[in-house]
């Protein structure tokens, strides 16, 4: 199996869960957070989807970009979808070589990494959220949430 297939099949195991959250959280919930000092829901969300698809860019020596402008009112549901489908493109057009590649993110983490690195990193910072955002559905009432991953 190649690299980038292999990576893709990971990825999803966890972005299925994450857009499974999202898919609980109703528009009047979008202002929701847990906390005076948590990111509202709708931001965490976009912060998750952002950001992978920022390193995928990253990883194809691209600079990030946003696929939805500030103040879009599309659902998360919607955004989810279009995210992950673009970010799959992305780490289905790295060859074996790619991913092995130096990137120069050293404005973010202060060193060059491998793109390989550099989607596990962003992965892990998904997982990171996706964590918090179990918090932010059960907080919005929800009892029925998905395993961790899915295989």
């Amino acid at each position: 199996m190649s690299k980038n297939a292999h990576f893709i099949d990971h990825f999803l195991s966890h972005r299925e869960v994450t857009k499974e959250l999202i898919s609980k959280i109703d528009s009047e919930h979008y202002s929701f957070k847990p906390t005076p000092t948590s990111m509202e829901a709708e931001k965490l969300v976009n912060h998750i989807l952002e950001s992978m698809y920022s390193f995928a860019r990253f990883a194809n020596k691209q600079q990030p970009e946003k696929l939805f402008g500030e103040g879009d009112t599309s659902d998360l549901v919607k955004r989810a979808d279009v995210y992950t489908e673009e970010t799959v493109k992305l780490i289905s057009s790295l060859s074996d070589e790619d991913f092995e590649q130096m990137i120069d993110v050293s404005q973010i983490f202060g060193k060059e990494v491998s793109a390989g690195q550099l989607l596990t990193i962003a992965v892990e910072h998904e997982i990171h959220h996706k964590g918090n955002l179990f918090v932010y559905v059960r907080e919005m009432g929800h009892t029925e949430l998905p395993l961790y991953i899915k295989s």
